[in-house]
């Protein structure tokens, strides 16, 4: 599949975004190499299918604002379009260059809040209440930031990594993971499970690049 980022633009857009990903390294007390390994991995692999996917979440949720607002006045039944499966209903996907879901982003904003990390208002969500997956509008709001916010994209990508590492390892302390804990952490980024990748191997190589190590 035809990629839409060559390896020499992928490092380009992260040197663009070195200064706040240096904000959010310090921010969230993790370290950049974690942050521009997961970038770099996940902007070289975006394919053409993957602007197909989000064109066909944005034409879910035009669709869903549409019929919402018909709800409202009593035109219509419910506020959901009527086609709910199948790419017309599409409501979520990988997007930005973390390639991150909004119900992930919708995870790792909550993690971030409930340890004290992050803050809702920090992370550009206007939220009177925690957020959650099932509610269509939490859902819409996340993804259209994700997809229109490229710092705020990174930094609930970088949030979700510090989850996965406190999930997969029993703590976050990134100065004191071996090989294994590093790559597991990178595993957990990408999938929901517990061996390890090719794609933590791969991402692990860029981590060491990143780091100044070398392999």
């Amino acid at each position: 599949m035809f990629k839409l980022y060559s390896k020499k633009k992928a490092k380009q857009i992260i040197e663009t975004y070195g200064g706040w990903i240096t904000h959010v390294s310090e921010t969230y007390s993790v370290p950049e190499a974690y942050i521009k390994a997961i970038l770099y991995k996940e902007i070289i692999e975006i394919n053409l299918l993957d602007p197909l996917a989000d064109f066909a979440v944005k034409t879910y949720w035009v669709r869903y604002g549409l019929r919402k607002r018909l709800y409202q006045k009593g035109f219509v039944k419910r506020a959901e379009p009527r086609f709910r499966h199948g790419i017309l209903g599409k409501k979520d996907s990988s997007t930005g260059y973390a390639q991150i879901f909004a119900y992930v982003a919708i995870n790792a904003a909550n993690f971030g809040a409930d340890r004290g990390i992050a803050t809702y208002n920090s992370l550009g969500i206007c939220s009177d209440h925690r957020l959650s997956g099932e509610n269509s509008d939490d859902l819409y709001m996340m993804w259209s930031l994700l997809s229109k916010d490229r710092k705020a994209n990174i930094a609930l990508a970088s949030l979700n990594l510090i989850s996965a590492a406190e999930e997969m390892n029993g703590h976050i302390d990134f100065d004191r993971y071996s090989e294994e804990e590093i790559k597991r952490t990178f595993t957990r980024y990408n999938a929901n499970v517990r061996y390890i990748t090719k794609y933590s191997k791969e991402t692990y190589g860029y981590y060491l690049g990143y780091s100044g190590q070398t392999k």
